[in-house]
């Protein structure tokens, strides 16, 4: 024991009655500072919006199981199309094989030859207004996915006290690519340790739960 310990020792001693208050008076103050201090703590670790992660978009749209059905959709859409393009090909093609077994300037020859020209016009239009179409397919496809996704981030954040989440690449720089390096020099996170939540992104997108998780995420890749 110290000699400042003694001291106090001895004071307390002398004081008798005193030191019994005291020693209750220092035992209330410690409780109470004690109880502030968890409390502050307490409110720190419960405090919504105090967390930052990350997410692979790219990567839970590739997974997305809703988004690659209905591209499958309007990629089988097209498929069809190209169809009867090919039948309009034949079509034109057998018309002009048809074409040289007449004369040139010909009644029958230049009626021929405006059919033929009428079905190339035709299929010409058909193919712009079937590429805008798609265009326009395609883009409300990304845009009623992502903010799906969006709102599964918003979702799975609140849930979890999460102030800010940060689109970043989670795949390996390839040395032997020139892009792929360039790409990767230029990300914008350039590392972050278990703040990954793009699986649980991924699980809840395809019909699981953004549930709940500890204070480390699972991390799909530490880039």
């Amino acid at each position: 024991m110290d000699a400042a310990s003694n001291h106090i020792e001895q004071f307390y001693d002398q004081q008798g009655v005193l030191n019994v208050k005291a020693h209750f008076l220092f035992t209330a103050m410690a409780a109470v500072i004690l109880s502030l201090f968890s409390n502050s703590v307490e409110a720190q670790n419960t405090a919504p919006g105090t967390r930052v992660v990350v997410v692979d978009i790219a990567v839970v749209m590739e997974n997305n199981n809703k988004f690659k059905a209905k591209l499958e959709a309007i990629q089988s859409e097209i498929d069809t199309f190209d169809d009867t393009l090919d039948q309009k090909r034949e079509e034109v093609k057998a018309k002009v094989e048809e074409l040289r077994g007449y004369k040139a300037g010909s009644a029958a020859y230049t009626s021929l030859e405006q059919e033929i020209a009428q079905i190339q016009s035709d299929v010409s239009v058909q193919m712009q207004i079937k590429r805008k179409s798609v265009l326009m397919k395609e883009s409300q496809v990304f845009y009623d996915s992502y903010a799906e996704v969006v709102e599964q981030i918003r979702t799975f954040s609140e849930r979890n006290g999460i102030a800010l989440v940060l689109n970043f690449d989670s795949k390996p720089i390839d040395p032997s690519s020139r892009e792929s390096v360039l790409k990767g020099v230029n990300k914008d996170i350039v590392y972050q340790r278990s703040l990954n939540i793009t699986s649980y992104i991924i699980k809840a997108i395809n019909g699981g739960s953004a549930a709940n998780v500890g204070t480390n995420p699972t991390t799909t890749g530490t880039r």
